[in-house]
Formats: structure tokens, C-alpha cells, sequence
């Protein structure tokens, strides 16, 4: 289970965008609360919950970007959507937003079964609730509902990590960093730490022995090479069917220069080059997407070996490099976002994709959280996309909204 904050915004679009999931039959409102006289009306306009949260908002001027839009999302179909309506509930009430105006939206269009929450940041006094480590209070409030014990989760994770056969320290320890923590070394331990918090320590005298106990590795790195020769332009593919998961290394403001391979299944880890070259795994069956020749940018579903190429590519800018923006640039990449979500530019093709075509929900997720902090942080206004065509196989509705009328200029709808 997994909680995400998305972009803040000022004039409450997710409204638009989560109604329009349920026009589609894509989505359903699952729970209203806290809005006052419109809960005894019937056929109530998204317009009239846009409205009622910007008069509400309205009441402190201060606050630019008051609304509040966040996901929570189950692994597969382990929850369904009552369920994910209760968590969000009590999830609201644990961040202090139990008595606001919200709107909790079931989706059913992807594989993981997630519900949006829209609400307001200033209370009906005028008052802002609290934002401070509001990340962090996001996690730990639904590990806290889940019943999920932090210390105890990052103890099963390092015993488990002890389990793999290694040839230096440093895969080890990447195992670890696959799961979301940060080491730190301090003296004769690794501090591990998660969600800001430190959650155990790792003692270097058992990363020694695991390292003195490498298991022979020769049949499986033969397996493994004939996995990859197969699938290695699939690496979601390798990660769920396999179990076998790829983490690339680079140096500021470089390329990546080799990568990892963390064979969950059978407790294995490798330096990439000895089951397959990088430049062959980035390039096999991989090729970037021809010039475009028309002047506008063409967006359309990436092939299985596009997508691979740029899931690489991006997840390479986000984890390998400094921050964000020194990835995007050493690749050659930009990244643009609008009420539609990011678009990837290859400057090298001039051609754009759909992030969400590319990456994992939860890369996404981590993608949307280092952008919006690096934009924040550089206080400088986020990119749009100029006159982009949208290719007939994106669903339409879901880029313009419904009846939109042609023009000339692609236009986003107000989501």
C-alpha cells in the first residue's frame, strides 16, 4: 500500500479530471463529505464541488496553491474499493483532514486498485492545516492504519539483503537501496534509514561474512544471460516474471557507465556487465524514435523496445544522477508537464512520449515528487507543451475531455 501527494494546484482541478474518470465509467465516487447544503441535493455538478472548495479556500489568500490531491494505491486487487474508501477516510482524519470538504474517487482503468482524495488545505475558519513533513506524515499515517511496524519491516529487509551472495559490498548494500532505504556509514555500522527516519543498523562485520560465503554463481549467470537475450528489452517484464531487477550507475553530469542486477529470486547479485554489456542492453531491440518531420510533435504509444529504451533512459536521470535536472540534461532529455501529467522530449529525435506510458505507477509517483521539489526549490514556473498533436491511439478524452470542439491548437481541458 502506497500514499502519494500529487502537484498542488490552485484552482482545484482534480475535481475535472476525477468526474471525468467517472463519465467514462473509468471511476466511481465512492464518498462526499464536509460539503455543507450540496450534500442534499441531487445531481450535483463537479462545478458546484470546484466552487464550494474555491470559496472555502478563498477564505485565506495567503495560501496559493491550496488544494490537496493524493493517491492511495494496493498492490494489484488485494483491496477493493470499499476497503480503499475506509483507509482513505482515516487517512484524511490522521493528516488532520477529517473535518474538510473531500472527494474520494475509486479508479478501475489500471492494474492496482487506487482511489483519488481531493480536498482543501484552509479549514472553514480560514485557517491552513499543517503541511509541515507532510511526505513523511503521509507514510507513516497509513503505515500507522495498515498496522505496518517500520522498525520491524527495515529488520526483515536487512536480514533478508543478508541472504543474497555478493561479491562487494557495495551490491549489498544496493539491495537495500532497491527497497527505498539510505545507508549512511557511521564507524563499524551503516545507519538504514527510511521515510526520514532511522530504522535500524546494518553492522559491517556481517556484510564481511556474506561477502566470505559467495555462493558459485556460474550457472546461474548462464541463465541468467539467456533470460536476458530474450527479455532484456522488457525490464518490468524481468522484474515481475523473473524476479530479476536492473539499477544503473552513473557519474554527475555523465551518462550511465553500468548497472546492477538484483536477482530477487535467487538471491544473486551481479555487476551488469557479466550477464550483458550496457550499451547492448540499452540498444537491443531499442532503437529512439525516427525524426519527426512535421512541426508539430506527434505523441503515440511506445513500442515494447521504445518503451524499454526510455524507461532506462529516465529511470537513469532520476536515481543515478546528482538531481533531476543534471540526468535529464547529460541524456539529452526534457521533461514537460501540463494538466495532462509529463511528457518525455527526446531532444536528439525531437519526439515526445506520455510518461505514464513508460514508467511504473510508482516510478511516476517518485518522478511527480522530485520534479515538483526541484521546481519548488528553483522557484522557477514548470514547462508546457507547445503545439502538441495527439496521436489517434491515446485516448483522446482522457488528454481534451468530452465534446471538445477541434481547433487548430491542441488545447488541455481544465482537469
Amino acid at each position: 500500500m502506497i500514499v502519494h501527494i500529487l502537484p498542488p494546484s490552485a484552482t482545484f482541478k482534480a475535481v475535472r479530471y476525477n468526474t471525468n474518470k467517472v463519465d467514462r465509467n473509468k471511476g466511481e465516487l465512492m464518498k462526499v463529505a464536509g460539503f455543507g447544503v450540496l450534500g442534499a441535493m441531487e445531481n450535483v455538478r463537479p462545478d458546484d464541488y470546484k466552487n464550494f472548495l474555491q470559496a472555502q479556500s478563498a477564505l485565506n489568500k495567503r495560501v496559493r496553491f491550496p488544494q490537496l490531491h493524493a493517491v492511495i494505491s494496493a498492490k494489484g486487487k488485494t483491496h477493493n474499493k470499499e476497503q480503499l474508501t475506509e483507509i482513505a477516510t482515516q487517512w484524511l482524519a490522521a493528516m488532520g483532514y477529517g473535518k474538510q470538504p473531500y472527494l474520494i474517487i475509486y479508479h478501475k482503468d489500471t492494474a492496482n486498485s487506487h482511489v483519488h482524495i481531493v480536498t482543501t488545505r484552509i479549514d472553514e475558519k480560514g485557517k491552513k492545516i499543517s503541511s509541515g513533513f507532510e511526505h513523511i506524515r503521509a507514510v507513516n499515517s497509513l503505515n500507522g492504519i495498515m498496522g505496518l511496524d517500520e522498525k520491524h519491516s527495515a529488520a526483515h529487509d536487512m536480514a533478508e539483503a543478508l541472504k543474497y551472495s555478493c561479491t562487494t559490498k557495495a551490491q549489498l548494500l544496493t539491495v537495500l537501496d532497491s527497497k527505498g532505504y539510505t545507508l549512511k556509514e557511521d564507524g563499524t555500522v551503516y545507519e538504514v534509514i527510511k521515510f526520514g527516519v532511522l530504522q535500524g543498523k546494518l553492522e559491517l562485520a556481517d556484510i564481511d561474512k556474506v561477502l566470505a560465503a559467495k555462493r558459485d554463481d556460474e550457472q546461474r549467470r548462464k541463465q541468467l544471460k539467456a533470460i536476458f537475450y530474450k527479455y532484456a528489452a522488457s525490464p518490468d517484464y524481468l522484474k515481475t516474471k523473473f524476479g530479476i531487477e536492473l539499477i544503473f550507475h552513473a557519474s554527475p553530469g555523465k551518462p550511465p557507465y553500468g548497472y546492477t542486477v538484483i536477482d530477487h529470486a535467487q538471491k544473486f547479485v551481479f555487476k551488469g556487465g557479466e550477464i550483458m554489456p550496457l550499451k547492448k542492453l540499452l540498444n537491443k531491440e531499442a532503437q529512439p524514435e525516427p525524426k519527426v518531420k512535421s512541426s508539430k510533435s506527434k505523441i503515440s504509444k511506445p513500442t515494447t523496445a521504445q518503451r524499454a529504451y526510455y524507461y532506462t533512459l529516465l529511470r537513469a536521470a532520476m536515481f543515478n544522477y546528482p538531481d533531476l535536472r543534471q540526468g535529464l540534461a547529460a541524456l539529452s532529455l526534457r521533461l514537460v508537464k501540463n494538466d495532462n501529467g509529463f511528457f518525455l522530449n527526446d531532444l536528439g529525435t525531437k519526439s515526445y512520449w506520455n510518461v505514464a506510458d513508460i514508467l511504473s505507477q510508482e516510478d511516476y509517483g517518485k518522478l511527480s515528487k522530485t520534479f515538483d521539489e526541484e521546481v519548488n526549490k528553483t522557484e522557477k514556473p514548470q514547462d508546457h507543451i507547445p503545439d502538441i498533436f495527439i496521436a489517434s491511439d491515446i485516448d483522446d478524452e482522457a488528454i481534451h475531455g468530452r465534446n471538445r470542439k477541434r481547433k487548430k491548437k491542441a488545447r488541455t481541458n481544465s482537469r
